[in-house]
């Protein structure tokens, strides 16, 4: 049995910002090669710089307030121990060196959690691949899951075909099968069947993803014939 179908690429993703901001920094244009980690663009930080500024001057403010009470808690241990200090006047010091660990707790969650907001303004390329498409602009002033980059693995291609409910006996997963693509000529490469998606659409057609091997010249979006071996 023979489908057609179009070439994919099996790994895709629309890289969006989750804040608003606006763009300071756009690293890379259609078609350009990245690898995972790569920075792509970079929204305005300044506000939450200044902002982590003073975070981290409170974070230090409350561990020096920790510090000098822990000091202090141990010289009344020690009073304590030789029965120069009343035990009510103990409990208060350790209270207050427990409410000053929990400040320094909270200052250092409050630092962490706007490190973590400066993190979501730097997009960074999830996988090595290719930029295909570009909606992003300087200046521009993004929205929380807009599109602005489309990154594509050309790495691992697939052929995805839909076929007749009628043919879906004559389908097995991780059957071999052969492809040729038009762009390339008649001859056929050695494929195999990936995954049979079990739900039709209203033609009552199923969709077929074939892995296709590395070849030169091969690109998502060509077409292709598959057949399907037993």
């Amino acid at each position: 049995m023979i489908a057609t179908g179009i070439v994919v690429p099996a790994r895709a993703v629309d890289i969006a910002a989750k804040p608003v901001g606006r763009i300071v920094r756009l690293l890379v244009d259609r078609g350009d090669r990245v690898e995972a980690g790569d920075e792509l663009l970079e929204l305005d930080t300044a506000e939450l710089v200044a902002d982590r500024a003073a975070a981290q001057a409170e974070l230090a403010s409350a561990e020096i307030e920790r510090d000098w009470r822990a000091r202090a808690t141990s010289r009344l241990e020690r009073l304590a121990q030789a029965d120069s200090l009343s035990e009510d006047r103990l409990d208060e010091a350790n209270y207050a060196l427990s409410a000053a660990e929990q400040r320094v707790k909270l200052a250092a969650a409050k630092v962490a959690r706007i490190e973590a907001l400066l993190s979501e303004r730097r997009l960074l390329a999830p996988f090595a691949g290719i930029v295909v498409t570009r909606d992003a602009e300087l200046g521009q002033l993004t929205q929380p899951g807009a599109p602005l980059l489309r990154l594509e693995d050309h790495s691992s291609l697939e052929l995805h075909a839909r076929v007749k409910e009628r043919d879906l006996r004559s389908i097995r997963m991780g059957a071999p099968a052969k492809v040729r693509i038009d762009a390339l000529g008649d001859d056929w490469l050695q494929a195999r069947v990936d995954a049979l998606i079990p739900s039709g659409d209203g033609d009552h057609t199923f969709l077929v993803e074939v892995t296709l091997p590395a070849t030169e010249g091969l690109y998502p979006g060509m077409f292709g014939k598959v057949r399907f071996l037993q």
